[in-house]
Parts: C-alpha cells; sequence; structure tokens
C-alpha cells in the first residue's frame, strides 16, 4: 500500500524482491506498472503525474483486488502471502531462491511433461534428430544431460525457464554431438528455445495447459493431505488456496483443515464460522473459492455447507456488511422467490456468484 510517490517506489522495490525471492525474472519496470494499476493509475507515468503534485489516499481491498489481477498467475500466491504478511521463507542452498521449490518448481514440472507430451518435435516419429531434441529440452529441465546444474529462473509473464550460463555449459555432453548445432538451430526456429549471450531460454510449450496443471497438482496435493491432516495439510492447502488466488489463505486453509474439528457440534463447523466471517466482511469472492475448494476436498459435506450460504450471504453480507433495510429485503426476496437457488447455483463459480451477489444487492437497495 501506499499514498505517496515515495511510498509507491517502496512498494515496487518491495515486490521485485519479493518475485527475486521465488525465482522469477521480474523486472522493476513491471513492478512499477502493476504498482500503478493497483493504485487506479494507468501506468507508472500516470501516478507520478498525480502523486507528485500531492499524495492519495487508496482503499486497502481495492489495491489488493487490482493487485493481483494485474500480475501474472504465477506471481499471485507470493504477493498473497506479503499482502498477508506471512513470514519470509529462507534456505541454505546458495544458487536456490527462498521460494523456488514453493513458486518455480511446480511450473517446472508441468513444463517438463507437457513438452515430453505435446511437443512435437521431442515426441518419437518427428524424424531424424528426434532423440538428441528430446534430450536437448528434457535433460536441460531436468539436469540429466551432464552439463553445470544450474537452477533456473522463470518468466513469469511467459513461462519461459531462463537457464544462465554458455551452452556448453549448459548441455554438456550433447554440445559435442555432431548434430547439436543442427537440432539446437530445429528448437530455435520451431519457437521451443531461444539462445541469447549468456543465457539459454526453454518456451513454454502450452501457458494455459501449464498454469491448469500447476493449479490442479497443488488441489490435488491438498487433497490427499487434507485427508491426513496434521501441519502438512494446512501448508499444502494454503499453497493450493494462495494458487487460485485466495487473500488471507492461511485463514482459509485452517479452517478447511479443522474439518472434523471436536470443538464444533458439527464437522463442517470451522468452514460454516469461515463463511459467515467472509459474508460479514464483503469477502464475497472469496467465500466462494473457499466453498469450492472445500467441495472438492470434502465432497460428502458440500451439500450441507452450500445448503448454508443464502443465510450467510442475507445476515452476513446484505445484513451486517451491505447494512440494507431486511424488511427490504423481505419484500424483494417475495418478489424473487429463487434467489436461494441462483446463489446455491453459482457459488462453485466464485466470479459468478460474486456478480449475482452484488446485483442484488444492488437491486434490494434501490426498491
Amino acid at each position: 500500500m501506499y499514498s505517496s510517490h515515495d511510498g509507491a517506489k517502496k512498494c515496487a522495490k518491495e515486490l521485485k524482491r519479493l518475485f527475486a525471492d521465488s525465482g522469477f525474472i521480474y523486472l522493476l519496470y513491471q513492478c512499477q506498472g502493476v504498482v500503478a494499476r493497483a493504485g487506479g493509475f494507468r501506468d507508472w507515468h500516470d501516478l507520478e503525474a498525480t502523486l507528485k503534485q500531492s499524495n492519495q489516499t487508496i482503499e486497502p481491498s481495492a489495491f489488493h483486488k487490482r493487485l493481483l489481477e494485474a500480475l501474472p498467475y504465477p506471481c499471485r500466491p507470493p504477493a498473497l502471502a506479503w499482502l498477508d504478511k506471512d513470514p519470509a521463507e529462507t534456505t541454505s542452498a546458495a544458487d536456490t531462491p527462498p521460494r523456488w521449490y514453493r513458486d518455480v518448481f511446480p511450473y517446472l514440472m508441468a513444463t517438463t511433461a507437457l513438452h515430453r507430451s505435446r511437443t512435437a518435435l521431442l515426441r518419437p516419429g518427428s524424424g531424424i534428430g528426434q532423440r538428441l531434441r528430446e534430450t536437448i529440452i528434457l535433460g536441460l529441465l531436468v539436469n540429466s544431460n551432464g552439463g553445470t546444474r544450474v537452477v533456473p529462473l522463470l518468466e513469469p509473464d511467459t513461462l519461459a525457464f531462463v537457464f544462465k550460463g554458455t551452452s556448453e555449459a549448459l548441455f554438456g555432453d550433447q554440445a559435442r554431438h555432431p548434430r547439436f548445432n543442427v537440432e539446437i538451430k530445429t528448437l530455435v526456429d520451431n519457437g521451443v528455445l531461444d539462445i541469447q549471450a549468456g543465457h539459454v531460454r526453454v518456451l513454454t510449450p502450452d501457458a494455459a495447459a501449464v498454469i491448469a496443471r500447476v493449479a490442479g497438482d497443488k488441489v490435488g496435493k491438498a487433497d490427499y493431505w487434507a485427508k491426513i491432516g496434521g501441519d502438512e495439510a494446512t501448508r499444502a492447502l494454503h499453497d493450493a488456496l494462495a494458487s487460485i488466488g485466495i487473500q488471507d489463505s492461511r485463514r482459509v486453509a485452517d479452517a478447511i483443515a479443522r474439518f472434523g474439528s471436536d470443538a464444533y457440534i458439527t464437522p463442517s463447523g470451522p468452514v460454516l464460522d469461515l463463511l459467515t466471517n467472509l459474508a460479514e466482511s464483503g469477502e464475497i469472492e472469496t467465500l466462494a473459492k473457499a466453498y469450492t475448494l472445500f467441495a472438492t476436498i470434502q465432497p460428502a459435506s458440500a451439500h450441507v455447507v452450500g445448503e448454508s450460504v443464502p443465510a450467510k450471504i442475507s445476515s452476513g453480507y446484505l445484513a451486517s456488511y451491505r447494512r440494507l433495510n431486511m424488511t427490504k429485503f423481505l419484500a424483494w426476496a417475495d418478489r424473487h422467490p429463487d434467489w436461494p437457488d441462483q446463489l446455491k447455483a453459482s457459488v462453485s463459480k466464485p466470479a459468478l456468484f460474486a456478480a449475482i451477489v452484488n446485483a442484488m444487492a444492488d437491486s434490494v437497495a434501490a426498491a
């Protein structure tokens, strides 16, 4: 958050350090652009022109929402951790950024799997040099070609992996193969590889598929650990929630992980309390995202929790957060008897759910 030009500059530098700790290549000018858009400005120049004249207060929840929308998908989990003031992570490996295994490694595995299965030039039957091309790309990604071990960095906006070093150092024995230069050119010409002075980039096979695979793997991991329980369950849930853009994900993860707690009358008690709190604080889309993950992990209890959603919205959001007149709401509800069914049907689609709830609230207010 910031209200002054100096504060905005500090915020941009903090984001750059944050993303460097993840192993992302996200430059200062990119962070400045994101900080500007999060503050409601067109770009950094617009921010400078405005804030050099006078300070400007920015509403925190709007800043948080716009920040996450402006960032590339991989940057959202560390940004959420920063917004939630999670403790900074450390590492004993000098060549590995502190959050690399959490934020970059899943993309490395997804990229490797998808190149193996989808990139035509790497698959058997793609002609002379197929095995060498496969070894060049997959060997670099999983460090199996005998070259220097390099922890790759990720460009979060392109999903390209960047390996710093010369071709000879990175590719090891493969660089001495008689067809090496021919196959390197083939890979470059076909958009699989990009070689620049001092670094090699492995381009993504399919950005949308890589993101979907990473998100799916995190939800699957959360599902597995949630059934086992313990601290690892909370951490896995925290990662899954952060990956789908849920702020305050540690609190949400804790509620889902505590399913079945003896402290509640019903096994779903922790989640029901969470949904109440989210509704009362106006976090409608987060409520829907939390429900969706809970329903994935605990499908047998999804119906019970889903049935509670209309009451959470009417008493928590409309009455407590929006402070709408409940007499007007009851009259509106008589004219729109299907509103509970609309909410229950859309709660597993967070953006649609938030749009329906807000339209409903506006309609009640205008009645």
